[in-house]
C-alpha cells in the first residue's frame, strides 16, 4: 500500500462531504477520493524542485488549482477535510500554511497531514540515513552523502558520478526542505488548528494489515515515526475557522 492509498483510504473512512489536498502534486489523492465519489480538490504552489503540473490528467485539472504564494485559492470555511501528504517538509513558513489549512477548514473540521519531521531516520527524497540531520550548507554532509553513495546506497542515481550526486541532492535539501522537530510541529498545529494528536498507528495498520495491532500503540507509532515520520489528525476548533 502506498502511501498515497493510505491518506485516501483513511478520508474516504470519514465520509467527509468536500476535501482538499493541500499540495496535492500530479493529483492522485483527489483522483482516488472522487472515484470513490467524494467531493474532492487540490491545490498546489507547483515550486520548481518538484512541479507536476504537467502530469495532472486532464480529467482532474477542472479539480486542481495552483496557489499564488501561501494562499489556499478557496473560501474560508469551504472544506469538512484538508490533507497532506509529504509536503510540510518542503513548506518554508510553516506558521502561513498551517494558518491557512485552518482558515479554510469548517469549525470541527479534520485536518490530517503526513510527513517526516526531523526525527525521522532516513532522508527519504535520496535514500540517505540522517542525511537532513547535518545543517544546511555542511561541506560534512557532502562527503557523508558521498562516502554512503560509493557503499551503494541512495535513489535515482541515472549515470551520475558519486561526488555529483551527492552534490546535487545536498543543493537540493538545502534549497527545498525545511525539517522541524516534532515539538515544533506540534505547537504549531495545536495553536493554529485545534487539538492534534498522533495517528502512526492507523498508517501501520493499513500497511501490515492490522499483523502488528497487538504491538502497544506507543511502540507502533515510535515505529512509524522514525521509519516514516508523522501522521497528525488535528480537529479545527470554533476559533480557528
Amino acid at each position: 500500500m502506498t502511501t498515497h492509498e493510505f491518506v485516501a483510504g483513511w478520508v474516504a473512512k470519514r465520509q467527509p462531504t468536500r476535501v482538499l489536498d493541500y499540495g496535492c502534486g500530479a493529483g492522485q489523492i483527489v483522483g482516488l477520493l472522487r472515484a470513490r465519489g467524494i467531493e474532492a480538490w487540490g491545490c498546489d504552489v507547483f515550486y520548481d524542485g518538484g512541479s507536476h503540473a504537467r502530469d495532472v490528467p486532464l480529467e482532474l485539472r477542472p479539480y486542481i488549482h495552483a496557489m499564488a504564494g501561501d494562499v489556499i485559492p478557496f473560501d474560508s470555511g469551504a472544506f469538512d477535510l484538508v490533507l497532506s501528504n509529504q509536503v510540510f517538509e518542503h513548506v518554508p513558513d510553516m506558521e502561513v500554511a498551517v494558518h491557512e489549512i485552518a482558515r479554510v477548514l469548517r469549525p470541527g473540521g479534520i485536518a490530517l497531514n503526513v510527513f517526516p519531521d526531523r526525527g525521522v531516520w532516513r532522508e527519504g527524497h535520496c535514500g540517505i540515513p540522517f542525511l537532513h540531520w547535518f545543517p544546511k550548507h555542511s561541506r560534512v554532509r557532502l562527503y557523508y552523502a558521498a562516502t554512503l553513495r560509493a557503499l551503494g546506497m541512495g535513489y535515482f542515481k541515472k549515470d551520475l558520478s558519486v561526488m555529483r550526486w551527492s552534490r546535487d541532492f545536498c543543493e537540493w535539501l538545502d534549497k527545498w526542505t525545511y525539517y522541524r522537530s516534532r515539538r515544533e510541529i506540534l505547537e504549531r498545529f495545536n495553536r493554529l488548528i485545534g487539538t492534534t494528536a498522533h495517528a502512526e498507528e492507523d498508517w501501520l495498520r493499513a500497511r501490515f494489515d492490522g499483523k502488528l495491532d497487538a504491538l502497544p500503540v506507543a511502540l507502533q507509532r515510535l515505529i512509524v515515526r522514525k521509519v516514516a515520520g508523522v501522521v497528525l489528525v488535528s480537529t479545527c476548533g470554533p476559533s480557528t475557522a
